[in-house]
């Protein structure tokens, strides 16, 4: 049984954790948060020693980024495959995944994500709660698909993107580095780089 610290004990860290604990092979043994007020407390009966500071004194096998903010979780991702760390992909058993999906490090696949043939899941992504990825999707790194999000066939998510709760892009449909997409809105046509769009069909703010 893999030892997993979760980093990051907010509700995101929380849904993570409720994924591990599912998982065969893999338990949450601590999770780390840099928020003093939750130090020496627990959350689902998994302690919380302290900050980050903490994981050299707690034995584990490999670690969770689980925060929301893509450049955030970039930035502690490089850092910690720097120290050495093992970055350690969480799939919750109700994720729905065809067997030649690629999958990187780091990855978070929650509970009713269905991601279909040949789909590329690059390192730390976050695919969320009842998200669909279809066919030859390549998304991330560092990337987030939220919840109840709807990807067509042949879309490519670049790094750091954010496609938001319930949002639908169309297929063959290029969501640009560090662009958003806002919830329910719906992408017919590529986003540039760094974009922010909303509405349906999106247009760019």
């Amino acid at each position: 049984m893999k030892k997993i610290i979760i980093m990051g004990a907010g509700g995101h860290g929380q849904v993570v954790a409720d994924a591990l604990l599912q998982m065969e092979k893999a338990t949450p043994v601590a999770f780390v948060d840099e928020s003093r007020e939750l130090h020496g407390k627990e959350l689902m009966g998994i302690p919380v020693p302290g900050g980050n500071a903490e994981i050299n004194k707690i034995e584990h096998d490999g670690i969770v980024i689980a925060l929301g903010n893509n450049e955030l979780r970039r930035r502690i991702f490089s850092e910690l495959k720097q120290a050495g760390e093992n970055l350690f992909t969480v799939i919750h058993p109700r994720a729905i995944i065809a067997p030649d999906v690629t999958i990187g490090d780091g990855c978070m696949i929650l509970a009713g994500a269905v991601i279909n043939t040949q789909a590329e899941i690059k390192d730390n992504t976050i695919i969320n709660t009842n998200s669909t990825i279809e066919h030859h999707n390549v998304i991330g790194p560092h990337a987030h698909i939220a919840p109840g999000a709807t990807l067509g066939g042949e879309v490519t998510v670049e790094e750091e993107a954010m496609v938001g709760i319930g949002a639908t892009v169309l297929p063959r449909t290029v969501i640009g580095s560090q662009a958003v997409l806002g919830g329910g809105s719906t992408a017919i046509k590529d986003l540039p780089d760094g974009s922010t769009a909303a509405g349906v069909p999106a247009r760019i703010k």
